[in-house]
Parts: C-alpha cells; sequence; structure tokens
C-alpha cells in the first residue's frame, strides 16, 4: 500500500513537472517569448502553479463535496472565487516585482482569459477522473454488497444439507452422532468466523474441506467409497472462502446410495500458484441428474461468486453422463 502511494505521488510530480516545463523546453517560440521577457516567465509559472493547486482543490474537496451533492451554490462560489484568489495574488506577486521599472502596463498580461481557459481544461480532468472513480467504487460496492448476499445464502443452504444428515443418523440412534455434531461445529466455527473476510489462507479451506468428508462418512455404509486426495503445497496461498464445498456437496447428495456400490472422487492440486478441484461421482438418480438445475442454490452461488472473483482466471468443465457426474474447476490465484 505504501509502495502504490509513492508511485502515485511520483507519478503527479511529473505530470505536472512535465505540464510547466515542456512549453519552455520543446516548443521554440514559447521558449524565446518567456525568456525574452521575466514579466511574461514570472505570469507563466505563477498561473501554472496556480492551476495545479486549482485541480487538487476541485479533486479533494468541492467535487466530490459539493457538485457530486447538488450543492451548487456553494460549489460556483467557491470555483470563481478561486479563480479571482489567483488573479488577485498573480497580480500582487508581479506588481510588487515589476511596478517599479514600469514593465506592468507594457506587457499588459490577460490574467482572466489566461486563468479561465487554463482552468475550465483542468477542471474538466479533474471532474471525469473523479466522476471514473465514482463510478468504479459504486461498481464495488455492488458486487461486495452481492458477494455478501451470496455467501449468506449458502451458509444455511449447507446448514439445511448438514442437519438431515445428523437427523437421519439420530433416527437410526446411531454412536457416530455425538463426533458428527462435534463435526458440525468445527465447521460452522470455520463458516462463522471466517468466511467473511475476502481470502483466506488456503490450509484453512482444505481442513474445512476435509472435515465435511469426514462428517459426510460419518452417515455412509460400506456401499460407498470416498477418496479423497491432495497434492501440492498450500503455504503462503490464498482463496475466496467456501468456493469448492457446493461440488463437494453435490457429490454426496447424488452419488450416494445404501444399495448399490458406489464411489465418490475428490482430487485437488496446487502448481504454480493455480489450484484444481476434480470431483467425481457414480450418477445414481438419472431423474434426477446433477446437472446446473438440479445443483440449487449452493451451486448457482459458487459459480456467481467465480464470475466475479476470478473473472477470467477460472475454468469449470462438467460433464454430465448416465452413468457419471465429474466436474473440473481450475482457478488461478495469482
Amino acid at each position: 500500500m505504501f509502495k502504490d502511494r509513492k508511485l502515485i505521488v511520483l507519478f503527479h510530480i511529473l505530470i505536472w513537472c512535465i505540464f510547466l516545463l515542456f512549453p519552455v523546453l520543446v516548443l521554440p517560440k514559447p521558449a524565446s517569448f518567456l525568456e525574452n521577457d521575466q514579466l511574461q516567465l514570472v505570469i507563466y509559472f505563477s498561473i501554472g502553479c496556480l492551476t495545479i493547486g486549482f485541480y487538487y482543490f476541485n479533486y479533494h474537496f468541492i467535487i466530490p463535496r459539493f457538485l457530486f451533492k447538488r450543492e451548487y451554490f456553494h460549489f460556483f462560489g467557491l470555483f470563481f472565487g478561486f479563480i479571482l484568489l489567483s488573479i488577485l495574488s498573480t497580480k500582487f506577486i508581479i506588481t510588487s516585482l515589476y511596478f517599479e521599472h514600469g514593465l506592468i502596463s507594457s506587457s499588459k498580461p490577460k490574467l482572466l482569459v489566461n486563468f479561465l481557459g487554463r482552468f475550465l481544461v483542468v477542471f474538466a480532468i479533474a471532474f471525469g477522473v473523479r466522476l471514473f472513480q465514482k463510478m468504479k467504487q459504486i461498481e464495488t460496492e455492488k458486487l461486495n454488497a452481492e458477494l455478501i448476499s451470496l455467501k449468506a445464502q449458502i451458509n444455511p443452504h449447507f446448514l439445511f444439507n448438514t442437519l438431515n444428515g445428523i437427523y437421519g443418523l439420530a433416527l437410526t440412534n446411531s454412536n457416530k452422532t455425538a463426533d458428527s455434531i462435534s463435526k458440525l461445529a468445527s465447521m460452522m466455527r470455520y463458516v462463522l468466523t471466517e468466511t467473511t473476510a475476502e481470502k483466506v489462507p488456503l490450509i484453512n479451506e482444505i481442513k474445512y474441506i476435509s472435515d465435511y468428508i469426514a462428517f459426510q462418512k460419518l452417515r455412509l455404509t460400506k456401499k460407498t467409497k470416498v477418496n479423497f486426495t491432495i497434492e501440492g503445497t498450500f503455504l503462503d496461498q490464498e482463496i475466496s472462502p467456501i468456493l469448492f464445498i457446493s461440488f463437494i456437496e453435490n457429490a454426496f447428495k447424488y452419488g450416494v446410495s445404501n444399495e448399490v456400490e458406489s464411489t465418490i472422487k475428490i482430487h485437488i492440486v496446487t502448481e504454480n500458484n493455480a489450484i484444481s478441484l476434480t470431483v467425481k461421482n457414480d450418477q445414481l438418480n438419472t431423474n434426477t441428474n446433477n446437472n446446473e438445475e438440479s445443483c440449487g442454490i449452493g451451486l448457482k452461488n459458487t459459480k456467481r461468486r467465480l464470475d466475479l472473483i476470478y473473472e477470467n482466471k477460472y475454468s469449470l468443465e462438467i460433464t454430465n453422463t448416465d452413468k457419471e457426474h465429474q466436474i473440473i474447476l481450475k482457478i488461478q490465484l495469482k
């Protein structure tokens, strides 16, 4: 952050140096004219410095505080007040320096014309930059609000499905019920404390997925095999929270049966600042294929979040057949 601010300051200094020195150093006629007329040189640099001040006066103060709030009386009062003050201060400077030499009347500096021309151009630039930033801020706030809303919808959706699993264990008086509640508490603690952040350590997200898979295994019979594998290093990597869980949850929803044997494969790989998730499960209910329409709010919201956070940085392949369902998600983290 500090380095970025220093670069911005240096960029501004460079732009204003070019603004002040370009006509003097590059253009032959203005350079010659200013070199032979010291009074015009003083006027030129006075107007230039006041023009720079006028830009920041508009950008930081009267545009955001008055123009955008439609307080036009205050805006125009300060706008023309600055111009008047600039003219008076410039007149004071040149009068103090050149009145005794009788140069003022012969040069007849047209301060009002010079100030108005420059100030109008600078105001247009300041207004354009401010308006662009305001539109970007509005768009960012809308996206943040949408992400918050999507997360808020995903959490109850996850909790509802998880409680259904515990309810099934309780009905059978399973001795796994207490362990499942403990794992649910761990998962909910993660959801409540970490998912409010924009990014979380990838290792924490992997642990959350591991807890979820362990929780699901508590309710499974020997008919269902779960292969969960991890490759690569997860240190010093961050990711947007609870992005993968909808795809994994979907596999346990449609790939589990107490009557026929089935297999769920979950594979996570990190390599070259990228992560990929592969989830494959048997298609056990052909009447309700787990395609996009039947995945419900969780998967739809996850895809929307991917579009918002990792636009042009991810790929998602969904393959559906009568026997098998597979998703491959790849995200470029940096």
